[in-house]
């Protein structure tokens, strides 16, 4: 958002506000993707567990 302040032209800002916003939903995709996977293996591995006693 500082590259906005310094003046740009509205196709820019334009540009910019697109750009971030896709880094932060792909970043926040990934990162729950992988919390997801994290969890989901935890839980099968539990249901191993419970199963062989």
């Amino acid at each position: 958002m500082f590259a906005i302040a310094l003046g740009m032209s509205l196709a820019e800002k334009i540009t910019v506000a697109i750009s971030a916003s896709i880094f932060i939903i792909a970043f926040t995709w990934v990162s729950i993707k992988g919390d997801l996977r994290k969890l989901a293996n935890e839980l099968i591995e539990d249901n191993k567990n419970n199963q062989d006693n």
